[in-house]
């Protein structure tokens, strides 16, 4: 967890899979994320010798899904899926609570701290869990850099 955002590293090519459901691309993600976000019952039927891949594509249920097509829902997620659910209540950030209402807000009203800002500070003092915290297993910064440039 260490350098989950820090040493942020381009994923490879044969790290990106189709979606089975969406053929949208979709990248890999680390077992350990998996085995934080699964709710009890999808837990149950981790494989842990495969290797597993994130989508994102918004109107897909599949959260996860490996090569040989098992595939882990929305429903099998203990919280919302920032790239999947609209709510102003899901965050974008998992590791310091940015919801998509408190950036909302905070562009609105200009209010402090900054969240980019405040998310890079925490970053940098290496207090970051994204592959336990975040859905997608990876660092949130782009989905909120992205997020405000959508809402400005």
């Amino acid at each position: 967890m260490a350098d989950c955002c820090s040493n942020a590293k381009e994923i490879k090519i044969e790290n990106i899979v189709d979606c089975p459901s969406c053929k949208n691309k979709s990248k890999s993600v680390k077992l350990i994320t998996l085995k934080s976000m699964l709710k009890p019952s999808a837990l149950e039927t981790l494989n842990i010798k495969e290797n597993y891949y994130f989508c994102s594509t918004t109107d897909c249920d599949v959260v996860y899904f490996d090569k040989n097509n098992k595939q882990y829902f929305v429903s099998d997620i203990k919280v919302a899926v920032h790239q999947k659910d609209d709510s102003t209540t899901t965050p974008i950030c998992y590791c310091f609570g940015w919801t998509k209402g408190k950036i909302k807000e905070y562009l609105e009203n200009g209010l402090t701290p900054n969240p980019v800002e405040h998310i890079r500070e925490n970053i940098k003092e290496n207090r970051c869990g994204c592959d336990v915290n975040n859905p997608q297993g990876s660092c949130c910064l782009g989905n909120v850099t992205a997020y405000i440039k959508e809402l400005s």
